[in-house]
């Protein structure tokens, strides 16, 4: 009965984690949004960038750090615009 509680415990705990990372969306992301996050935030909207953009061959071909990185330097550029726009300019 104690680890039972103890594993409902931990995933009551965990829960909001878990939906901060399937809340995602690299469409809706902002340029501040992104530079707000630390770095595994920024990791995992790398991940949500690279996976929004899978038809661009480029991107493809790119790691989700690149992503990031990339995403990142857009964003100091044009730092008003939403994440997906900054790349695009």
């Amino acid at each position: 009965m104690k680890l039972t509680l103890a594993f409902a415990a931990v995933a009551l705990l965990a829960a909001p984690a878990f939906a901060d990372e399937m809340k995602l969306d690299a469409m809706k992301m902002t340029c501040a949004d992104m530079m707000a996050m630390d770095k595994d935030g920024m990791m995992m909207a790398g991940t949500a960038i690279k996976e929004s953009m899978k038809d661009d061959a480029k991107m493809s071909a790119m790691s989700d750090e690149e992503v990031m990185m990339s995403a990142a330097e857009s964003c100091k550029m044009h730092p008003e615009a939403g994440v997906m726009d900054a790349m695009k300019m």
